[in-house]
């Protein structure tokens, strides 16, 4: 490999882990919004009938039912469906990461293959300018 050429793999190398640590951030963050809507969503589970059962009306339709039992089931139905769009996402995301892994593995390889082979032909252009 040209010696020109050895910055821009080292670039590209480090971009490539740049965006292998920046998924698995992304990894972490999304794992961690769904387990905190999870429990959310169980503390609703709680939350709602405990105001039915106080309010005496599990009918949404019903004129005297809770508002707060009302909003509360809409909460939950809005974060179950969130909570659903972050577990399709986190699979795109970890699908990312692998790809993103297995790129900066391979450029790492090939990078450390080149780097072996690279010394001696620069040694020996450096001596060759010196002279």
């Amino acid at each position: 490999m040209p010696a020109g050429n050895i910055p821009v793999a080292n670039g590209l190398v480090r971009r490539k882990q740049f965006e292998a640590s920046e998924n698995e951030r992304r990894v972490a963050l999304l794992g961690t919004m769904i387990s905190d809507f999870e429990t959310m969503i169980a503390d609703l589970d709680g939350q709602i009938p405990t105001e039915e059962n106080r309010t005496r009306i599990k009918d949404t339709a019903h004129p005297a039912c809770s508002t707060f039992a009302k909003a509360a089931a809409k909460r939950r139905q809005n974060l179950t469906i969130s909570a659903a769009q972050m577990k399709s996402l986190l699979e795109v995301v970890k699908r990312q990461l692998d790809e993103a892994a297995m790129e900066f593995r391979n450029l790492e390889s090939m990078r450390n293959s080149q780097s072996l082979a690279a010394p001696a032909s620069s040694t020996s252009d450096a001596i060759s300018a010196e002279r």
